[in-house]
């Protein structure tokens, strides 16, 4: 497990991405959940990157 992982609440991960999830049911041991929370992460970064904050365009528009 990486250390980013180890820093997320578990619980908060469980709820953002397990309730939420139609395959949930599909994880039935501890490294499944840990490989699709990983997953999640990634998927999750590479959206924020491609879709920059709003304080992230202010800082640009002030250059």
């Amino acid at each position: 497990m990486n250390a980013k992982l180890k820093e997320m609440d578990l619980t908060t991960f469980m709820l953002h991405y397990c309730y939420t999830c139609k395959d949930a049911h599909q994880c039935d041991t501890e490294r499944k959940c840990m490989d699709c929370f990983e997953a999640k992460r990634a998927e999750l970064e590479k959206k924020q990157a491609a879709d920059p904050t709003t304080k992230q365009l202010l800082t640009y528009y002030a250059l």
